[in-house]
């Protein structure tokens, strides 16, 4: 019998039908980065790019009995992940919306003595989580947040594109997730810093 490394996409799919793991494995190969790269042009984002490949690729092995694509293996996991990084999309949409709408609430709300000193007492603890941030990841970060500069103000200033200002903005905020893990209100806290004022 043929190895896996041998066989068309026609044959994978009738052995992964039949529950070959192996005939997984090669499609996983075979497909990763050419589905990474894909979900990558359009999220900008490696880390979200990698979890909807991953998605993509899990319902695959899991609705294998099912499957039945209409033109190649390739054009049918393509259109996977197309449907996924729309659902992705729609997921942030969602996020955005309920970020404003805690602002607009925040706004509505006269900010005591009390509040103004916690939220000064948490800016500080943020600026000493970011310490352990790349250099130029905290620079970017720290115009962003304390200076209140645009990201195409970041940019011009430091010579860098605005897809690579909002990357260092988007590592800060995964490393804010990580450290205020199980505390919902500090994280929506840093989520509302994260904007600007």
């Amino acid at each position: 019998m043929k190895n896996c490394d041998q066989f068309s996409d026609a044959d994978l799919i009738i052995q992964l039908k039949l529950g070959n793991e192996n005939a997984f494995t090669e499609i996983y190969n075979r497909y990763w980065e050419i589905l990474l790269n894909a979900a990558y042009q359009r999220l900008r984002s490696r880390e979200d790019a990698e979890e909807v490949v991953q998605e993509v690729l899990v319902n695959l092995y899991f609705r294998r009995k099912e499957i039945d694509p209409k033109s190649t293996l390739e054009a049918y996991l393509k259109t996977a992940l197309k449907f996924k990084v729309i659902d992705t999309y729609r997921l942030q949409q969602l996020h955005y919306k309920h970020i404003d709408h805690l602002i607009a609430e925040t706004k509505l709300s006269p900010v005591t003595p009390d509040d103004q000193l916690e939220i000064k007492e948490f800016k500080t603890l943020i600026l000493s989580r970011c310490e352990k941030l790349p250099e130029k990841c905290r620079e970017v970060f720290m115009m962003f947040r304390f200076e209140e500069l645009s990201h195409q103000e970041i940019a011009e200033r430091s010579a860098i594109s605005i897809s690579t200002v909002k990357k260092h903005l988007h590592k800060a905020m995964v490393l804010l997730r990580e450290e205020f893990k199980g505390n919902t209100i500090k994280l929506l806290i840093a989520c509302l810093l994260f904007l600007p004022q």
